[in-house]
């Protein structure tokens, strides 16, 4: 049997039963221990010192369903997880242990939500969009001392951005790029500066998968960067046209077009009410990277399970009975 109907057949045991929470995180569990044996075989047995008595997989496991469930707090949704789901997980370090093990598994984390792509229905039409990651008040910015303010390796830090369409205004912090396919299932991001012009990131997160078209909104009007795409990377970029544009789209593909981009907005609306992610908690740019990593990757665990189960992909909400 592959490694796709195994994961199938782990996802079926969810079918005609009730989705309680530890139902669905005794699947969640089988599945991340089996991408992770096999996307790193034997790993923990080649590190020095003893194996720990909670094996990587379950770290990854946690910190996915962390997100899953949506906990404001994360020191109260860590303490209910480790309660409620004491006969799964026996063996789970306490929070600053975990938190240091799921920062050091962020590159695992990654692997594991690529793989989960590859099972997901496929499609030549994705859409492209930025939200807005402020990492405190406008008010409160100056004499912040985060240390999100200042670079790290890869030269990302939390600058002044302005977000007109969230009621934001000006704020401190990053902005988080998202490539989702027609129906809105999540599939690439980035997170970089907030001045950065989204047309930067799209030029990056082009070269992340293979994307023949792409929608997106005004933002990313450019004929110089649609030229560019297209020679590169043979992606036809399609955003928004403004009015006074010419020549504009024939009027039964706008209408088309605008239907098929607002459903990254509806994604992005569920993505910031359940997964938090236009709220950065962390306080360092590698415990940002790790949490938006196990967000995204468990929103792609949950399109994967209602996929499995015969249900709408982005309903997710409502997966778990919790």
């Amino acid at each position: 049997m592959d490694l796709h109907s195994t994961l199938q057949e782990y996802a079926l045991q969810l079918k005609n039963t009730p989705r309680r929470l530890l139902a669905v995180a005794q699947v969640v569990q089988k599945i991340m221990k089996t991408l992770y044996d096999a996307h790193f075989q034997n790993a923990e047995d080649h590190r020095p010192g003893r194996n720990p008595d909670c094996p990587d997989s379950d770290i990854l496991a946690i910190g996915w369903l962390l997100e899953y469930i949506g906990a404001d707090s994360e020191h109260a949704g860590y303490k209910r997880l480790k309660v409620e789901l004491q006969t799964l997980f026996p063996c789970l370090p306490e929070r600053s242990r975990f938190n240091r093990r799921r920062r050091n598994l962020s590159v695992a984390s990654e692997v594991l939500r690529q793989a989960l792509r590859t099972y997901l229905p496929k499609t030549d039409v994705f859409i492209v969009d930025s939200f807005p990651m402020p990492i405190c008040d406008f008010k409160r910015a100056k004499a912040s001392k985060s240390a999100l303010k200042w670079a790290d390796a890869s030269g990302t830090l939390a600058t002044y951005g302005h977000c007109a369409t969230k009621g934001l205004g000006t704020f401190l912090g990053f902005r988080g790029h998202l490539i989702t396919t027609d129906a809105g299932v999540p599939i690439d991001f980035a997170i970089a500066s907030a001045d950065i012009d989204d047309r930067e990131v799209l030029r990056v997160l082009s070269q992340s998968g293979r994307y023949p078209i792409v929608l997106g909104d005004k933002g990313y009007v450019s004929h110089a960067l649609h030229q560019e795409l297209r020679d590169a990377e043979n992606m036809c970029l399609l955003p928004t046209l403004r009015s006074n544009q010419k020549p504009q789209y024939p009027e039964a593909f706008r209408k088309l077009h605008g239907r098929i981009r607002r459903r990254i907005e509806t994604t992005l609306n569920q993505l910031t009410q359940q997964f938090s992610v236009g709220r950065v908690r962390a306080r360092t740019h590698w415990g940002v990277q790790t949490r938006m990593s196990n967000k995204f990757g468990a929103c792609l665990l949950g399109v994967f399970l209602n996929q499995v189960l015969g249900r709408p992909l982005m309903k997710l909400k409502d997966l778990v009975l919790a």
